[in-house]
Protein backbone atom coordinates (compact mmCIF):
# COMPACT_ATOMS: atom_id res chain seq x y z
CA UNK A 1 0.00 0.00 0.00
CA UNK A 2 1.33 3.46 -0.89
CA UNK A 3 0.93 6.49 1.37
CA UNK A 4 -1.21 7.99 -1.41
CA UNK A 5 -3.63 5.07 -1.04
CA UNK A 6 -3.60 5.41 2.76
CA UNK A 7 -4.71 9.03 2.57
CA UNK A 8 -7.34 8.31 -0.09
CA UNK A 9 -8.84 5.54 2.04
CA UNK A 10 -9.13 7.79 5.08
CA UNK A 11 -10.67 10.64 3.07
CA UNK A 12 -13.28 8.20 1.76
CA UNK A 13 -14.27 6.43 4.99
CA UNK A 14 -14.03 9.24 7.58
CA UNK A 15 -13.62 12.52 5.73
CA UNK A 16 -14.57 14.76 8.67
CA UNK A 17 -12.28 13.15 11.22
CA UNK A 18 -9.45 15.38 12.42
CA UNK A 19 -6.25 14.29 10.73
CA UNK A 20 -3.93 17.01 11.98
CA UNK A 21 -3.81 19.49 14.86
CA UNK A 22 -1.40 22.42 14.92
CA UNK A 23 -1.81 25.21 17.46
CA UNK A 24 -5.42 26.40 17.05
CA UNK A 25 -6.01 24.85 13.61
CA UNK A 26 -7.49 21.48 12.76
CA UNK A 27 -7.38 19.79 9.35
CA UNK A 28 -9.78 16.98 8.45
CA UNK A 29 -8.83 14.01 6.29
CA UNK A 30 -10.97 15.41 3.48
CA UNK A 31 -9.13 18.74 3.59
CA UNK A 32 -5.73 17.05 3.83
CA UNK A 33 -6.60 14.93 0.79
CA UNK A 34 -7.83 17.91 -1.22
CA UNK A 35 -4.87 20.13 -0.41
CA UNK A 36 -2.27 17.44 -1.11
CA UNK A 37 -3.99 16.66 -4.42
CA UNK A 38 -4.02 20.37 -5.34
CA UNK A 39 -0.28 20.54 -4.70
CA UNK A 40 0.29 17.32 -6.66
CA UNK A 41 -1.55 18.69 -9.67
CA UNK A 42 0.37 21.96 -9.47
CA UNK A 43 3.71 20.14 -9.35
CA UNK A 44 2.78 18.11 -12.44
CA UNK A 45 1.62 21.31 -14.20
CA UNK A 46 5.02 22.99 -13.73
CA UNK A 47 6.79 20.00 -15.18
CA UNK A 48 7.65 17.66 -12.30
CA UNK A 49 8.35 14.20 -13.69
CA UNK A 50 8.01 10.91 -11.86
CA UNK A 51 11.02 10.12 -9.62
CA UNK A 52 12.32 13.70 -9.70
CA UNK A 53 13.29 15.18 -6.33
CA UNK A 54 11.47 18.00 -4.55
CA UNK A 55 13.51 19.71 -1.83
CA UNK A 56 11.86 20.88 1.40
CA UNK A 57 13.20 23.67 3.60
CA UNK A 58 10.35 23.64 6.08
CA UNK A 59 9.71 23.71 9.78
CA UNK A 60 7.23 21.40 11.51
CA UNK A 61 3.90 22.79 10.30
CA UNK A 62 0.88 21.35 8.43
CA UNK A 63 2.43 22.59 5.18
CA UNK A 64 5.25 20.07 5.67
CA UNK A 65 2.76 17.17 5.86
CA UNK A 66 0.77 18.48 2.86
CA UNK A 67 4.02 18.85 0.91
CA UNK A 68 5.13 15.29 1.65
CA UNK A 69 1.77 13.82 0.64
CA UNK A 70 1.40 16.07 -2.41
CA UNK A 71 4.87 15.22 -3.72
CA UNK A 72 4.12 11.51 -3.23
CA UNK A 73 0.84 11.82 -5.15
CA UNK A 74 2.69 13.53 -8.02
CA UNK A 75 5.14 10.62 -8.19
CA UNK A 76 8.00 12.77 -6.90
CA UNK A 77 10.66 12.04 -4.30
CA UNK A 78 10.62 14.05 -1.07
CA UNK A 79 14.00 15.54 -0.13
CA UNK A 80 13.89 17.11 3.36
CA UNK A 81 16.86 19.44 3.88
CA UNK A 82 18.36 19.98 7.33
CA UNK A 83 18.62 23.76 7.60
CA UNK A 84 20.83 23.37 10.69
CA UNK A 85 23.64 21.95 8.57
CA UNK A 86 26.49 24.05 7.23
CA UNK A 87 26.06 25.87 3.95
CA UNK A 88 28.60 23.49 2.42
CA UNK A 89 26.62 20.41 3.50
CA UNK A 90 23.35 21.83 2.16
CA UNK A 91 25.05 22.65 -1.15
CA UNK A 92 26.51 19.12 -1.25
CA UNK A 93 23.01 17.62 -0.93
CA UNK A 94 21.61 19.91 -3.66
CA UNK A 95 24.49 19.10 -6.01
CA UNK A 96 24.05 15.37 -5.44
CA UNK A 97 20.28 15.20 -5.81
CA UNK A 98 19.46 18.05 -8.25
CA UNK A 99 15.90 18.70 -7.02
CA UNK A 100 13.56 19.92 -9.78
CA UNK A 101 11.41 21.91 -7.34
CA UNK A 102 11.97 23.52 -3.94
CA UNK A 103 9.28 24.22 -1.32
CA UNK A 104 10.51 26.62 1.37
CA UNK A 105 9.23 28.64 4.32
CA UNK A 106 9.50 32.39 3.74
CA UNK A 107 12.12 32.76 6.48
CA UNK A 108 14.50 30.56 4.48
CA UNK A 109 14.49 32.82 1.42
CA UNK A 110 17.74 34.55 2.52
CA UNK A 111 19.36 31.10 2.69
CA UNK A 112 18.40 30.44 -0.93
CA UNK A 113 20.32 33.54 -2.03
CA UNK A 114 23.52 31.99 -0.61
CA UNK A 115 23.14 28.70 -2.49
CA UNK A 116 23.65 27.61 -6.09
CA UNK A 117 20.15 26.41 -6.86
CA UNK A 118 19.54 23.55 -9.30
CA UNK A 119 16.10 24.77 -10.40
CA UNK A 120 14.67 27.99 -11.84
CA UNK A 121 12.92 30.57 -9.66
CA UNK A 122 9.58 29.56 -11.22
CA UNK A 123 9.98 26.15 -9.61
CA UNK A 124 10.51 27.50 -6.11
CA UNK A 125 7.36 27.60 -3.96
CA UNK A 126 7.37 29.89 -0.92
CA UNK A 127 5.06 29.47 2.08
CA UNK A 128 4.22 32.61 4.02
CA UNK A 129 4.93 36.22 3.13
CA UNK A 130 5.04 37.43 -0.45
CA UNK A 131 7.86 35.56 -2.17
CA UNK A 132 10.91 37.23 -3.64
CA UNK A 133 11.61 37.47 -7.37
CA UNK A 134 9.63 35.06 -9.51
CA UNK A 135 9.06 32.48 -6.79
CA UNK A 136 5.65 30.80 -6.68
CA UNK A 137 3.20 31.57 -3.86
CA UNK A 138 1.96 28.60 -1.82
CA UNK A 139 -1.49 30.14 -1.25
CA UNK A 140 -2.11 30.67 -4.97
CA UNK A 141 -1.80 26.93 -5.52
CA UNK A 142 -4.95 26.39 -3.45
CA UNK A 143 -6.96 29.28 -4.83
CA UNK A 144 -8.04 27.16 -7.79
CA UNK A 145 -10.76 24.54 -7.80
CA UNK A 146 -9.72 21.36 -6.00
CA UNK A 147 -8.80 18.52 -8.35
CA UNK A 148 -8.56 14.77 -7.91
CA UNK A 149 -5.33 12.83 -8.07
CA UNK A 150 -3.09 13.62 -11.04
CA UNK A 151 -2.68 11.00 -13.74
CA UNK A 152 0.48 9.47 -12.30
CA UNK A 153 0.94 5.74 -11.69
CA UNK A 154 2.37 5.52 -8.16
CA UNK A 155 3.55 2.04 -7.15
CA UNK A 156 4.66 0.51 -3.83
CA UNK A 157 8.23 0.05 -5.03
CA UNK A 158 8.59 3.68 -6.15
CA UNK A 159 11.08 5.79 -4.20
CA UNK A 160 9.13 8.30 -2.10
CA UNK A 161 11.83 10.07 -0.12
CA UNK A 162 15.53 10.48 0.61
CA UNK A 163 16.45 10.84 4.26
CA UNK A 164 19.92 12.33 4.65
CA UNK A 165 22.12 11.45 7.57
CA UNK A 166 25.79 12.09 8.23
CA UNK A 167 28.11 9.27 7.22
CA UNK A 168 31.12 8.00 9.13
CA UNK A 169 33.23 10.47 7.19
CA UNK A 170 30.86 13.32 8.02
CA UNK A 171 29.64 13.53 4.42
CA UNK A 172 25.80 13.46 4.26
CA UNK A 173 24.30 10.30 2.75
CA UNK A 174 20.70 9.83 1.68
CA UNK A 175 18.89 6.60 2.51
CA UNK A 176 16.55 5.58 -0.33
CA UNK A 177 13.04 4.80 0.97
CA UNK A 178 10.08 3.43 -1.00
CA UNK A 179 6.36 3.42 -0.26
CA UNK A 180 6.76 -0.29 0.56
CA UNK A 181 9.52 0.44 3.09
CA UNK A 182 7.22 2.89 4.91
CA UNK A 183 4.26 0.48 4.73
CA UNK A 184 6.13 -2.47 6.24
CA UNK A 185 7.71 -0.40 9.01
CA UNK A 186 4.34 1.16 9.82
CA UNK A 187 2.59 -2.22 9.91
CA UNK A 188 5.37 -3.56 12.13
CA UNK A 189 5.06 -0.61 14.53
CA UNK A 190 1.27 -0.88 14.69
CA UNK A 191 1.45 -4.58 15.57
CA UNK A 192 4.34 -4.21 18.05
CA UNK A 193 2.90 -1.24 19.93
CA UNK A 194 -0.79 -2.21 19.71
CA UNK A 195 -1.74 1.07 18.04
CA UNK A 196 -5.36 1.81 17.02
CA UNK A 197 -7.32 4.35 14.99
CA UNK A 198 -8.29 6.08 18.26
CA UNK A 199 -4.71 7.03 19.08
CA UNK A 200 -3.60 10.66 19.07
CA UNK A 201 0.07 10.93 18.14
CA UNK A 202 2.38 13.73 19.30
CA UNK A 203 4.99 13.91 16.56
CA UNK A 204 8.32 15.12 17.92
CA UNK A 205 10.70 14.54 15.01
CA UNK A 206 11.85 17.49 12.90
CA UNK A 207 10.82 17.44 9.24
CA UNK A 208 14.34 16.51 8.10
CA UNK A 209 14.65 13.61 10.56
CA UNK A 210 12.44 10.56 9.84
CA UNK A 211 9.74 12.76 8.24
CA UNK A 212 7.50 9.76 7.61
CA UNK A 213 7.29 9.22 11.36
CA UNK A 214 5.49 12.56 11.55
CA UNK A 215 2.45 10.96 10.01
CA UNK A 216 2.84 7.35 8.74
CA UNK A 217 1.31 5.54 11.72
CA UNK A 218 -1.77 7.75 12.14
CA UNK A 219 -2.15 7.93 8.35
CA UNK A 220 -2.25 4.14 8.10
CA UNK A 221 -4.73 3.83 11.00
CA UNK A 222 -6.83 6.93 10.43
CA UNK A 223 -5.59 8.42 13.69
CA UNK A 224 -4.81 12.02 14.60
CA UNK A 225 -1.47 13.87 14.34
CA UNK A 226 -0.49 16.64 16.76
CA UNK A 227 2.38 18.87 15.64
CA UNK A 228 4.36 21.21 17.88
CA UNK A 229 7.25 23.42 16.79
CA UNK A 230 9.19 23.20 20.05
CA UNK A 231 10.68 20.47 22.24
CA UNK A 232 10.42 22.58 25.40
CA UNK A 233 8.75 20.67 28.26
CA UNK A 234 6.09 23.37 28.56
CA UNK A 235 5.04 22.92 24.91
CA UNK A 236 5.03 19.13 25.20
CA UNK A 237 3.00 19.11 28.40
CA UNK A 238 0.44 21.55 26.99
CA UNK A 239 0.03 19.51 23.79
CA UNK A 240 -0.51 16.24 25.67
CA UNK A 241 -3.01 17.81 28.06
CA UNK A 242 -4.93 19.94 25.52
CA UNK A 243 -5.30 17.23 22.89
CA UNK A 244 -5.46 14.04 24.98
CA UNK A 245 -2.34 12.65 23.33
CA UNK A 246 -2.00 8.88 23.74
CA UNK A 247 1.29 8.19 21.92
CA UNK A 248 4.59 10.02 21.55
CA UNK A 249 8.15 9.19 20.59
CA UNK A 250 11.12 11.18 21.85
CA UNK A 251 14.79 10.82 22.70
CA UNK A 252 15.60 9.87 26.29
CA UNK A 253 16.80 13.40 27.05
CA UNK A 254 13.29 14.76 26.38
CA UNK A 255 11.85 12.49 29.06
CA UNK A 256 14.57 13.69 31.44
CA UNK A 257 13.42 17.29 30.93
CA UNK A 258 9.79 16.30 31.59
CA UNK A 259 10.77 14.75 34.92
CA UNK A 260 12.67 17.89 35.94
CA UNK A 261 9.82 20.13 34.76
CA UNK A 262 7.34 18.17 36.90
CA UNK A 263 9.35 18.97 40.03
CA UNK A 264 8.12 22.57 39.79
CA UNK A 265 4.88 22.27 37.76
CA UNK A 266 1.93 19.93 38.14
CA UNK A 267 0.32 18.56 34.98
CA UNK A 268 -1.88 15.71 33.82
CA UNK A 269 -0.54 12.82 31.73
CA UNK A 270 -3.59 10.60 32.20
CA UNK A 271 -4.25 10.25 28.45
CA UNK A 272 -0.68 9.18 27.63
CA UNK A 273 -0.31 5.40 27.36
CA UNK A 274 2.70 4.98 25.07
CA UNK A 275 5.82 7.11 25.62
CA UNK A 276 8.35 5.59 23.20
CA UNK A 277 12.01 6.39 23.59
CA UNK A 278 14.34 5.95 20.64
CA UNK A 279 17.30 7.60 18.99
CA UNK A 280 19.69 7.05 21.89
CA UNK A 281 20.33 4.62 24.74
CA UNK A 282 17.67 4.62 27.48
CA UNK A 283 19.22 4.02 30.87
CA UNK A 284 17.22 2.00 33.45
CA UNK A 285 17.33 4.84 36.00
CA UNK A 286 15.38 7.11 33.64
CA UNK A 287 12.72 4.44 33.07
CA UNK A 288 12.32 3.94 36.80
CA UNK A 289 12.12 7.67 37.58
CA UNK A 290 9.57 8.29 34.83
CA UNK A 291 7.33 5.44 36.00
CA UNK A 292 7.52 6.60 39.62
CA UNK A 293 6.65 10.16 38.60
CA UNK A 294 3.90 9.52 36.03
CA UNK A 295 2.83 5.88 36.60
CA UNK A 296 3.53 5.21 32.90
CA UNK A 297 6.38 2.98 31.70
CA UNK A 298 8.67 4.39 29.02
CA UNK A 299 8.86 1.96 26.09
CA UNK A 300 12.48 1.73 24.83
CA UNK A 301 12.77 1.10 21.08
CA UNK A 302 15.54 1.04 18.49
CA UNK A 303 15.34 2.24 14.91
CA UNK A 304 17.35 3.98 12.24
CA UNK A 305 17.03 5.86 8.99
CA UNK A 306 17.99 2.70 7.09
CA UNK A 307 15.33 0.55 8.80
CA UNK A 308 12.67 3.21 8.00
CA UNK A 309 11.80 3.49 11.69
CA UNK A 310 11.79 1.18 14.70
CA UNK A 311 13.01 -2.41 14.25
CA UNK A 312 13.22 -3.35 17.95
CA UNK A 313 10.70 -2.57 20.66
CA UNK A 314 10.03 -3.46 24.28
CA UNK A 315 6.90 -5.67 24.31
CA UNK A 316 3.81 -3.73 25.41
CA UNK A 317 2.34 -6.69 27.29
CA UNK A 318 5.52 -8.67 27.87
CA UNK A 319 8.45 -8.57 30.24
CA UNK A 320 10.40 -5.35 30.75
CA UNK A 321 14.15 -5.87 31.18
CA UNK A 322 16.19 -2.91 32.49
CA UNK A 323 18.66 -1.62 29.93
CA UNK A 324 17.12 -3.58 27.06
CA UNK A 325 15.99 -2.17 23.69
CA UNK A 326 13.38 -4.91 23.54
CA UNK A 327 12.86 -7.64 20.94
CA UNK A 328 12.80 -7.60 17.15
CA UNK A 329 9.58 -6.24 15.64
CA UNK A 330 7.45 -8.21 13.15
CA UNK A 331 8.86 -8.42 9.61
CA UNK A 332 12.43 -7.74 10.80
CA UNK A 333 15.15 -10.35 11.27
CA UNK A 334 17.96 -9.37 13.65
CA UNK A 335 21.35 -11.02 14.23
CA UNK A 336 24.49 -10.26 16.22
CA UNK A 337 27.66 -11.03 14.28
CA UNK A 338 31.40 -10.93 14.87
CA UNK A 339 34.05 -9.32 12.70
CA UNK A 340 34.02 -12.38 10.42
CA UNK A 341 30.29 -11.94 9.79
CA UNK A 342 29.30 -15.13 11.63
CA UNK A 343 26.47 -15.09 14.19
CA UNK A 344 27.66 -14.91 17.80
CA UNK A 345 26.50 -16.88 20.81
CA UNK A 346 24.03 -15.45 23.33
CA UNK A 347 25.36 -12.63 25.55
CA UNK A 348 28.32 -11.98 23.26
CA UNK A 349 28.70 -8.38 22.07
CA UNK A 350 28.94 -7.92 18.31
CA UNK A 351 27.54 -5.82 15.48
CA UNK A 352 23.76 -5.87 15.03
CA UNK A 353 22.61 -6.57 11.46
CA UNK A 354 18.99 -6.39 10.29
CA UNK A 355 17.01 -7.71 7.34
CA UNK A 356 13.41 -7.22 6.16
CA UNK A 357 11.08 -5.52 3.66
CA UNK A 358 11.38 -2.14 5.44
CA UNK A 359 15.18 -1.96 5.00
CA UNK A 360 16.19 0.70 2.49
CA UNK A 361 18.08 -0.46 -0.59
CA UNK A 362 21.05 1.87 -0.23
CA UNK A 363 22.30 5.45 -0.29
CA UNK A 364 21.49 7.79 -3.17
CA UNK A 365 24.48 8.35 -5.45
CA UNK A 366 26.83 6.69 -2.97
CA UNK A 367 27.72 3.12 -4.03
CA UNK A 368 30.72 2.98 -1.67
CA UNK A 369 28.65 3.54 1.49
CA UNK A 370 25.90 1.26 0.13
CA UNK A 371 28.39 -1.58 -0.37
CA UNK A 372 29.84 -0.99 3.10
CA UNK A 373 26.55 -1.17 5.03
CA UNK A 374 24.17 -3.19 2.79
CA UNK A 375 25.29 -6.78 2.20
CA UNK A 376 23.08 -9.56 0.79
CA UNK A 377 19.93 -7.81 2.02
CA UNK A 378 21.36 -7.21 5.50
CA UNK A 379 21.91 -3.73 6.93
CA UNK A 380 25.04 -3.55 9.07
CA UNK A 381 24.00 -1.03 11.72
CA UNK A 382 27.36 -0.18 13.27
CA UNK A 383 25.80 -0.70 16.72
CA UNK A 384 27.48 -3.06 19.17
CA UNK A 385 24.77 -5.14 20.84
CA UNK A 386 24.19 -8.43 22.67
CA UNK A 387 21.15 -10.75 22.85
CA UNK A 388 20.00 -12.79 25.84
CA UNK A 389 18.30 -16.19 26.03
CA UNK A 390 14.82 -14.61 25.75
CA UNK A 391 15.69 -12.69 22.57
CA UNK A 392 16.00 -9.29 24.26
CA UNK A 393 18.69 -7.00 22.83
CA UNK A 394 21.04 -4.70 24.77
CA UNK A 395 22.96 -1.74 23.35
CA UNK A 396 26.64 -1.40 24.28
CA UNK A 397 27.97 1.35 22.00
CA UNK A 398 28.41 2.51 18.44
CA UNK A 399 31.11 0.48 16.72
CA UNK A 400 33.16 3.67 16.50
CA UNK A 401 32.50 4.42 20.20
CA UNK A 402 33.82 1.16 21.63
CA UNK A 403 37.22 1.66 23.22
CA UNK A 404 40.10 -0.59 24.22
CA UNK A 405 41.63 0.40 27.53
CA UNK A 406 45.00 -1.34 27.88
CA UNK A 407 43.68 -3.99 25.46
CA UNK A 408 40.35 -4.53 27.30
CA UNK A 409 37.04 -3.69 25.61
CA UNK A 410 34.94 -0.97 27.25
CA UNK A 411 31.45 0.07 26.12
CA UNK A 412 30.15 3.58 26.97
CA UNK A 413 26.56 2.52 27.74
CA UNK A 414 27.50 0.48 30.81
CA UNK A 415 29.39 3.44 32.30
CA UNK A 416 26.54 5.83 31.47
CA UNK A 417 24.02 3.55 33.19
CA UNK A 418 26.07 3.56 36.40
CA UNK A 419 26.61 7.33 36.43
CA UNK A 420 22.95 8.06 35.55
CA UNK A 421 21.94 6.42 38.81
CA UNK A 422 24.01 8.92 40.85
CA UNK A 423 21.60 11.15 42.82
CA UNK A 424 23.47 14.36 41.91
CA UNK A 425 23.84 13.71 38.16
CA UNK A 426 21.19 14.96 35.75
CA UNK A 427 22.70 13.81 32.42
CA UNK A 428 25.85 12.06 31.32
CA UNK A 429 27.55 11.05 28.08
CA UNK A 430 30.63 8.84 27.86
CA UNK A 431 33.04 9.00 24.92
CA UNK A 432 36.57 7.75 24.31
CA UNK A 433 39.70 9.86 24.53
CA UNK A 434 43.35 9.18 23.78
CA UNK A 435 45.94 8.34 26.44
CA UNK A 436 49.66 7.75 25.81
CA UNK A 437 49.81 4.93 28.38
CA UNK A 438 46.47 3.11 27.97
CA UNK A 439 45.77 3.93 24.31
CA UNK A 440 42.11 4.84 24.81
CA UNK A 441 40.30 5.83 28.01
CA UNK A 442 36.69 6.66 28.97
CA UNK A 443 35.76 10.34 29.27
CA UNK A 444 32.56 11.23 31.13
CA UNK A 445 30.85 14.53 30.34
CA UNK A 446 28.44 15.29 33.18
CA UNK A 447 25.57 17.70 33.79
CA UNK A 448 24.80 18.07 37.51
CA UNK A 449 21.36 18.67 38.93
CA UNK A 450 20.56 22.27 39.83
CA UNK A 451 22.11 23.53 43.06
CA UNK A 452 24.36 20.54 43.79
CA UNK A 453 28.12 20.16 43.88
CA UNK A 454 30.43 17.17 43.67
CA UNK A 455 34.12 16.78 42.87
CA UNK A 456 35.71 14.48 40.32
CA UNK A 457 37.32 12.33 42.99
CA UNK A 458 33.97 11.46 44.55
CA UNK A 459 32.61 10.49 41.14
CA UNK A 460 35.56 8.16 40.55
CA UNK A 461 35.09 6.56 43.99
CA UNK A 462 31.39 6.05 43.18
CA UNK A 463 32.33 4.30 39.95
CA UNK A 464 35.08 2.17 41.51
CA UNK A 465 32.49 0.54 43.81
CA UNK A 466 30.27 -0.38 40.84
CA UNK A 467 32.57 -1.35 37.94
CA UNK A 468 35.99 -2.73 37.10
CA UNK A 469 38.76 -0.22 37.71
CA UNK A 470 39.79 0.00 34.04
CA UNK A 471 36.25 1.14 33.13
CA UNK A 472 36.25 4.08 35.56
CA UNK A 473 36.30 7.39 33.61
CA UNK A 474 39.87 8.68 33.59
CA UNK A 475 38.69 12.09 32.33
CA UNK A 476 35.67 13.88 33.82
CA UNK A 477 34.26 17.14 32.50
CA UNK A 478 31.31 19.18 33.76
CA UNK A 479 28.97 21.06 31.41
CA UNK A 480 25.81 23.07 32.00
CA UNK A 481 24.13 21.15 29.15
CA UNK A 482 25.02 18.49 26.60
CA UNK A 483 24.99 19.37 22.90
CA UNK A 484 21.90 17.91 21.23
CA UNK A 485 20.16 17.68 17.86
CA UNK A 486 16.81 19.49 17.32
CA UNK A 487 15.15 16.17 18.21
CA UNK A 488 16.98 15.89 21.54
CA UNK A 489 19.65 13.28 20.70
CA UNK A 490 23.07 13.83 22.27
CA UNK A 491 25.71 14.88 19.74
CA UNK A 492 28.47 12.51 20.80
CA UNK A 493 30.69 13.59 17.92
CA UNK A 494 30.91 17.10 19.39
CA UNK A 495 32.06 15.68 22.73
Amino acid sequence: MTIVEMLGRNAKFFPEKTALIYKESRISYKMLYERSNALANFLVSIGLKKNERVGLLLQKTPEAIISFLGIAAAGGVVLPIDYNQTLADIQFVLNLTHPSVLIVSDNFQPLLSRLRLPCSSKKIIVIGKKPWNQYQSWEEIFSKETLGLPDVNVQEDDIVYLNFTSGTTGVPKGAISTHANIYWNTLSSVESLKLTHNDVHLCMFPVFGHPHELFARPLYLGGTIVLIDSISPKSIVRAISDHNVTCMMAAASIYETLIRFHEFHSFNFSSLRLPESGGMHVNPTLVQKFKERFQIPIVPVWGSTETTGIALATPIQGKYKPGSMGKSCPYYEVKIVGENGKELALDEIGEMIIKGPAICSGYFGNPEETEKYMKDGWFFTGDMVKKDSEDYFYFASRKTGMMKVAGLKVYPAEIEDVLSAHPKISEVAVVKDQDHLHGEVPKAVIVLKDGVEINKGDIRKYCEKRMSRYKVPRIIEFMTELPKTPGGKILYRKL
